[in-house]
């Protein structure tokens, strides 16, 4: 056979990774006000006990299933999502990363409506989104033209005292 048919095999070869130690970045968006989505990104290195590389992963982000995409530069790993503004609340998300059998066992519990929290993750990750700023409660316009509304009735209150 040719090294191209070999290649695929040699990618996914099934290795299992043993206590793993991770370490990990994560970033979400503040700034709501000119976006749609808010965006979560997880970016973590991945070192095996067992020396395993060239992992497979997966991460499951409140039951919706992500391909966990490797580096090309580094040996790290990078998970990313979105999630509409109004949709997106403050707090702490939990990823469960799976390896391929975790990942399979994933995939069977949710065929058979089993809870899917109750296949162990290879590792998990706690994101915390503090909030979106979505602006001022009052709007800085509003606020001058208070002041200045407020600035003539006293000009104008102070006239009439003096004239009467």
């Amino acid at each position: 056979l040719c090294p191209q048919v070999l290649l695929p095999t040699h990618i996914f070869s099934g290795e299992t990774c043993e206590k793993p130690e991770v370490t990990h970045k994560l970033y979400t968006t503040t700034d709501g006000l000119i976006v749609a989505n808010i965006a979560f990104i997880a970016e973590f290195d991945v070192k095996c006990r067992n020396g395993a590389k060239d992992l497979a992963l997966y991460a499951d982000v409140n039951g919706k299933v992500l391909p966990a995409v490797r580096s090309l530069d580094t040996s790290g790993y990078q998970v990313s999502w979105t999630e509409e503004l109004s949709k997106a609340a403050s707090g702490e998300y939990v990823i469960r990363i799976y390896d391929d059998e975790g990942y399979t066992a994933l995939r069977k519990a949710q065929r058979t409506g089993e809870d899917a929290k109750s296949v162990t993750p290879l590792f998990t990750l706690n994101v915390h989104h503090p909030g979106t700023y979505h602006g001022a409660w009052v709007q800085s316009e509003f606020v001058a033209v208070l002041v200045a509304v407020l600035l003539w009735y006293f000009a104008y209150s102070s006239k009439m005292k003096l004239q009467a």
